[in-house]
């Protein structure tokens, strides 16, 4: 039979395990649902630079991944009915998609859900940087085949124009113009880097590219920058002016 200081030691141990579990696994939850859910979403972003941001891009075989990649100036904005949240970043990358190099440095809007109480990002960790990618490897994609039409759904209609449509001439490489690409035979058309600068509504990039192929009369092998801007359109980017 257990004596009045037995149970007084049992007692102690059970407030002390009960104040544990208090304390370590259910006080960070309360505090995390008084402090809103900042915390946790900063904490999952600043989680990515130490392992690293990796996805995939439409259009493209090979996943954008970060050799280096930060989150700063994070803010949260928590939509109504608590289960959505927006999170206003910049991000400093430094990666590759495939071949090319990328470098990146703006802003991001990255919407966050609640799942089973923990928040996670709804989509990927950089839908912005990975639109303009998209956006880059089409264009890449079409003067590799010598595509005006599809050029020109990647561009903003010129000024007092409602529709699309392609200039003639208009679309350049440097100095080169659609008509000397499609002249070529065997033609390669590969962007060895991307710079990209992401405003709020506006990305500006300058691509290092190299252009390979045979002219009727001699082979090709040319390279250049090509400075282009793209404005943002819902949540895609078009290629402004600077395309054509």
């Amino acid at each position: 039979m257990k004596s009045s200081e037995d149970w007084s030691r049992l007692g102690g141990i059970l407030i002390a395990a009960i104040a544990f579990i208090l304390l370590v696994v259910v006080g960070p939850r309360m505090l995390g649902f008084a402090a809103g859910p900042e915390p946790e979403i900063i904490t999952e972003l600043k989680s990515l630079e130490r392992d690293g941001v990796k996805f995939l891009v439409p259009g493209l075989p090979a996943p954008l991944t970060s050799r280096e990649a930060v989150f700063d100036r994070i803010t949260v904005q928590l939509e109504p009915g608590g289960q959505r949240a927006m999170a206003l970043a910049t991000l400093d990358f430094t990666g590759s998609v495939g071949d090319t190099e990328v470098s990146s440095l703006g802003v991001e809007e990255i919407p966050f859900v609640l799942r089973d109480g923990t928040w996670g990002p709804e989509g990927r960790v950089a839908p912005r940087l990975a639109a303009v990618v998209g956006a880059l490897e089409a264009r890449r994609r079409a003067l590799d085949a010598g595509d005006g039409e599809a050029l020109a759904r990647l561009s903003l209609p010129p000024e007092g124009d409602a529709g699309g449509g392609e200039a003639n001439g208009s679309v350049r490489v440097g100095e080169l113009d659609l008509d000397t690409l499609r002249a070529l035979q065997r033609r390669r058309y590969r962007a060895d880097a991307w710079f990209i600068r992401l405003e709020r509504d506006e990305a500006m990039v300058t691509e290092d590219w190299h252009l390979e192929g045979d002219l009727p009369s001699r082979p090709l092998s040319q390279q250049g920058k090509s400075r282009l801007i793209l404005q943002r359109r819902g949540q895609e980017f078009l290629f402004s002016a600077a395309l054509r």
